[in-house]
């Protein structure tokens, strides 16, 4: 019945409503509206840089499970394997990625699959795609994971090679610093690999570092303590000799003493070493900026940041260190909003809020737009103004509606030509400046008059108003279904009448997951949730490099 409908209005020129589809492709969704399936190529890219095979980028971790490996598999069986590998290493090389595992993944099942020539260029590809010990131990659990699943083995000689190059490939003092830093993760060690690998240290300086690993620092101190040392050698030495006695000293001086001369870090320290305000206080001279807002709270609560309020104000209002930490607005909102709140999401900590960190925190976030990019698009951005998006976005303080805010503002205050408006029963132009502060932007949305939701509205105002865009850019709570037309055709119709690709983004900003991009149509992308990562994905998916 709904196939006959549907042909009847095509014929006598009627739009499809989203309650019925498009074509036999297109499945029914969770919300009662419609989707399409996936191609593979477009799957394994997005994949890749947003952890899901289809057009949607999910705020919460999904479960990389053998499922997600059917469409690699298909790829390398096309004979595309090595170009799978090379897939993985520009996303991971270049950033592309919003997390790191699903490359991860896909280089895990590369490596596990029968292919030689996917199986080589993955194992090559290793030292690359693992810049981190945390990528390399969650490289190797993949494999573990895939198993059994794929009916291989696991440390053969390519395996053991690979891990081998990995540590003999780094330099001794950086390599000292990343296994008492990043000691292990998801059940594996250093020393596990080095065993495992029959790693043969490339160096002598490596060798000292893999003895360390293996037998402890008293091991090394009675090898190289009869011997005629390097000076690159004295150097590593030195620095693991510090770390080894910081873990067997409650003298808080001599814990501040080693910290300042040997740049230890808290990774490196016990946790009755992190009680003493002292030791925080030495931490955070040199502690980068991003760790030092995730910290505020916990330090303004153990009284840290006593005597050292105004040198973590100069840090947060310094424009030259926060253009070097990269800091995004966004993370310096929600930053702002759990510091303002007084309490974590989780656990019991609280603290009274320091007026000057909150001024400079604020201070901070309008100084951060500066090192937005620009993307020299034409935008249009619309935002949901239904009561829900009050609700908060997963793992922040940050409610759906101020993410929003913040998010156009961004765009106003960074892109030279940007519409931007809300929607309900209709869409709305609201007027957001380059000066504007986001308690003004939140109060201009809030004056418009709540509706229903449907996301095709952007498209279709764009179209009787005749405004050009390169990107449309939704931000919403919830699935999309209501209107006389599904959003894909909406953005189909405005490219017909203005001879412009132009895409479509939709911002689930507390959503658990809804599809309504055409997976074969590249040029359309859902977001469900809304995290940092998240608006490296929307820069990429604009600047055509996803």
């Amino acid at each position: 019945m709904e196939v006959e409908e549907v042909e009847q209005m095509e014929a006598t020129g009627e739009t499809v409503p989203q309650s019925l589809p498009l074509n036999e492709q297109q499945v029914l969704n969770s919300a009662g509206g419609f989707t399409w399936e996936v191609n593979d190529m477009t799957r394994l890219r997005r994949f890749l840089c947003f952890g899901s095979e289809g057009g949607t980028y999910y705020i919460k971790e999904q479960q990389l499970a053998l499922e997600n490996a059917l469409v690699l598999m298909r790829l390398i069986e096309d004979g595309r394997g090595v170009e799978v590998v090379q897939e993985i290493k520009t996303f991971s090389l270049e950033g592309r990625a919003a997390r790191a595992n699903p490359a991860l993944f896909a280089l895990a099942v590369c490596s596990q699959h029968s292919d030689i020539k996917t199986k080589q260029a993955a194992f090559k590809a290793v030292g690359e795609v693992c810049q981190l010990p945390t990528h390399l131990f969650t490289f190797i659990q993949f494999k573990k994971d895939l198993k059994e699943g794929m009916k291989c083995g696991m440390w053969g000689r390519a395996l053991r090679k690979a891990v081998a190059d990995w540590y003999n490939e780094k330099d001794a003092m950086y390599l000292a610093m990343a296994v008492t830093k990043y000691k292990q993760r998801n059940g594996w060690s250093h020393k596990d690999l080095l065993r495992l690998s029959h790693m043969k240290p490339a160096n002598e300086g490596l060798a000292l570092v893999a003895k360390y690993i293996t037998k402890g620092w008293k091991a090394v101190q009675t090898v190289y303590n009869e011997k005629e040392n390097s000076d690159c050698i004295r150097k590593v030495l030195q620095y693991l000799e510090a770390v080894d006695k910081v873990k067997h000293t409650t003298d808080e001086l001599e814990v501040i003493h080693l910290i300042e001369e040997h740049k230890l870090v808290r990774e490196q320290l016990l946790t009755s070493h992190l009680k003493s305000k002292e030791v925080w206080k030495t931490l955070l001279k040199e502690m980068p900026l991003t760790a030092m807002m995730r910290n505020l709270g916990k330090m303004t609560a153990d009284m840290v940041l006593t005597g050292e309020v105004a040198m973590v104000c100069e840090k947060l209002q310094n424009e030259n260190i926060l253009k070097k930490a990269r800091i995004h607005p966004f993370n310096v909102l929600m930053a702002l909003e759990t510091y303002k709140k007084g309490s974590g999401n989780q656990g019991k900590l609280t603290w009274n809020p320091d007026k000057d960190i909150l001024e400079a925190l604020d201070s901070a976030f309008y100084t951060s737009f500066k090192n937005v990019e620009p993307t020299e698009k034409r935008l249009v951005l619309a935002v949901d103004i239904s009561d829900s998006m009050n609700s908060p976005v997963l793992g922040s303080s940050v409610t759906a509606a101020r993410a929003a805010a913040v998010m156009t503002m961004v765009f106003a205050r960074t892109e030279k030509d940007s519409h931007i408006g809300v929607f309900s029963h209709s869409m709305v132009p609201c007027r957001v400046t380059a000066d504007m502060t986001l308690a003004q932007v939140v109060k201009a949305f809030e004056k418009i008059t709540m509706g229903a939701t449907d996301c095709a509205l952007p498209m279709l105002w764009a179209l009787e108003t005749n405004t050009v865009a390169d990107v449309f850019i939704v931000f919403t709570d919830n699935e999309t279904w209501l209107g006389d037309i599904h959003p894909a055709e909406a953005l189909r119709k405005y490219r017909n009448k203005m001879g412009i690709f132009s895409k479509l983004i939709v911002c689930g900003m507390t959503s658990d997951g809804f599809t309504i991009a055409d997976p074969q149509d590249r040029g359309m992308l859902d977001i469900c949730g809304f995290d940092s990562g998240a608006l490296e994905v929307i820069q990429n998916f604009v600047m055509d490099m996803i």
